[in-house]
């Protein structure tokens, strides 16, 4: 008889432990180390087709592949001049939001601020640059220069 509550008192222990466990997961998980969720800042990359697959997917004749080359050389000027017109556009649209803050904000808090986007601004041009190597040490690769 003494072996049976024996028995109880273990197994209650036991799922009054594993309780213990799963509920301090959960609290942890959603309560206590809540961090705000990353929005991955890679993109699915669905690509337009090279001129490549293209010609092996379609059979493309050798003019139909320097029509379509052409096309795409055509293209790239415009799409080109667009990045250069948006770029023109935002800094426009930025150095306005700028001067409109520092309207709002006495003298030091403008110097706080010019050093905040100067922090921004070095940390963005280091993330360029990372994307720059990265871009050219895929593009190495892909043309075997390893």
């Amino acid at each position: 008889m003494k072996n049976h509550y024996k028995f109880w008192i273990i197994i209650s222990l036991v799922i009054v432990f594993a309780a213990g466990v799963a509920g301090g997961i959960i609290l942890e998980r959603n309560f206590i180390d809540k961090k705000p969720k990353r929005i991955s800042k890679r993109r699915n990359h669905v690509r337009f087709p090279t001129l490549d697959t293209m010609s092996q997917e379609l059979s493309l004749t050798a003019e139909q592949q320097e029509q379509i080359r052409e096309i795409f050389t055509n293209n790239e000027e415009k799409f080109k001049n667009l990045r250069s017109q948006m770029r023109k556009q935002l800094s426009y649209m930025r150095s306005l939001l700028k001067s409109d803050i520092k309207e709002v904000l006495t003298d030091d808090q403008n110097s706080k601020f010019e050093a905040m986007i100067e922090k921004y601004l070095s940390q963005r041009r280091k993330e360029s640059d990372e994307r720059k190597k990265r871009h050219n040490k895929i593009n190495k690769e892909i043309k075997g220069e390893t």
